[in-house]
């Protein structure tokens, strides 16, 4: 039976619950028309009435199972609200700026430890000189020639720049450790910034494939929902009619059934434009009820 109300898919591929709830709610669909047909034939009710209530249960079971489908979908929704005011190319801005602020750093770090290098250069060769003024000092006809004496201050003056280059180069050895531990501190603010850019980035477009999915579920589900309301008013009015009269007595029809019928055409006339089709064979369903009961 055509409907009228064929799913239109697009991208991204909707969830396979989807799939299921499209097939329970065409089959609802024709076996609400079919039972509603079979009640101008009461000896035909039985059979349609076993494929209605069969039908109901697959759309009420598929209305569980879109419904679950439609709460997962949501949660990526939901996440694009806790990313507050975030902006992905902000955070590689920041990112950047981080990256820029480690390589300053870095590069203070190798001119310190080059500094260091030479003042360590420069120490031991105070050093040296210092034993080796030490040495020719130590002899009187070397004192003599140079005018000066063994306590002189050469080798004071030698001491002092040994001891202020020793001083120098521990004072840049903790100055080029804080450089290092500043740039990896920058190193990680870069990393994790840009890592947080991404997941902003995954979970916007997680966001917005999700509001895609959501609203072609939506439409299901709402198509679904209407179709089953309906045949379980129409399976129940027909099983209270059964109840309530002898079936085969076609003088006591099934009132329930066509006041149902009636409630049911207004409903769907009302829902959706893809239901004329459905609404029309009903209405003739219901036209052939019209004095029973």
């Amino acid at each position: 039976m055509e409907t009228g109300m064929e799913l239109k898919v697009s991208p991204p591929a909707l969830p396979p619950e989807v799939a299921l709830a499209v097939d329970a709610r065409d089959r609802a669909l024709a076996a609400l028309v079919a039972l509603a047909e079979a009640l101008g034939t009461p000896d035909s009710v039985p059979a349609a009435l076993a494929e209605a209530e069969a039908a109901l249960s697959q759309a009420r079971v598929a209305l569980k199972g879109l419904e679950g489908a439609r709460q997962a979908a949501v949660g990526p929704a939901g996440a694009l609200g806790t990313l507050g005011d975030e902006d992905e190319q902000r955070l590689r801005q920041f990112g950047a700026k981080a990256e820029e602020a480690a390589a300053a750093l870095e590069r203070e770090e190798r001119r310190a430890r080059q500094c260091q290098h030479w003042l360590w250069a420069w120490h031991g060769l105070t050093m040296g000189l210092m034993m080796l003024c030490g040495a020719v000092l130590s002899l009187d006809s070397v004192r003599t020639a140079l005018g000066v004496t063994e306590d002189g201050h050469l080798l004071l003056a030698l001491a002092v720049v040994a001891v202020s280059c020793e001083v120098a180069w521990w004072g840049l050895e903790t100055s080029w450790r804080h450089l290092a531990t500043a740039a990896g501190h920058q190193r990680d603010m870069a990393l994790r910034l840009r890592d947080r850019a991404q997941q902003v980035a995954a979970t916007r477009a997680s966001a917005e494939a999700a509001a895609d999915t959501n609203e072609a579920t939506a439409d299901v589900l709402g198509q679904l929902e209407e179709v089953t309301l309906a045949l379980g008013t129409l399976v129940a009015a027909v099983t209270r009619d059964r109840e309530e009269t002898p079936w085969g007595t076609r003088g006591q029809g099934f009132p329930s059934a066509a006041r149902a019928l009636g409630d049911i055409i207004v409903a769907l006339g009302t829902s959706r434009e893809g239901h004329k089709e459905v609404t029309r064979r009903l209405e003739v369903a219901q036209g052939a009820l019209v004095g029973q009961g």
